[in-house]
């Protein structure tokens, strides 16, 4: 049987036409897991066209209750709205709280569960934050080749 578990995980991003992480990194004194500045060498396409700045939940942590992963990501970053807010007035950029969902497809498991508490809606809500969910499947029971 394939051992493999969820990779399921949730980042929160700024992203802007043409920004420097480093300016974002600084302001809110959290390094990124991930960064890169318009026309950085991307790792599906040759150049980037726009620039970004995320923190990640690691994969994997949490397969079911996947509102855990994203009150991580409240934690994180909810006494930085107003620092937030001002960097994305000051550098024209959006917000997103991505949610990287995989499903398990056998159905003897269980299926993930996806909510938002108060905190995390009020969060989105002040920073006008919009949320993205991408969902991918895979099946615990197939066989190893």
């Amino acid at each position: 049987m394939n051992k493999t578990l969820s990779q399921s995980y949730v980042y929160f991003a700024l992203q802007g036409d043409d920004f420097d992480p480093n300016v974002v990194t600084i302001a809110l004194g959290i390094e990124p897991t991930d960064s890169w500045k318009k026309g950085d060498k991307g790792r599906y396409i040759p150049n980037q066209k726009f620039a970004s700045w995320k923190w990640s939940t690691g994969k994997g942590k949490e397969s079911v209750f996947l509102e855990k992963l994203v009150e991580e990501v409240i934690d994180k970053f909810g006494d930085k709205v107003e620092i937030i807010n001002k960097l994305k007035d000051k550098y024209q950029l959006t917000s997103v709280l991505e949610i990287v969902m995989y499903i398990d497809v056998n159905p003897v498991e269980s299926t993930p569960a996806l909510g938002h508490e108060l905190k995390t809606i009020e969060f989105l809500y002040r920073t006008q934050t919009v949320t993205d969910v991408d969902i991918y499947r895979y099946d615990s029971a197939e066989k190893e080749e």
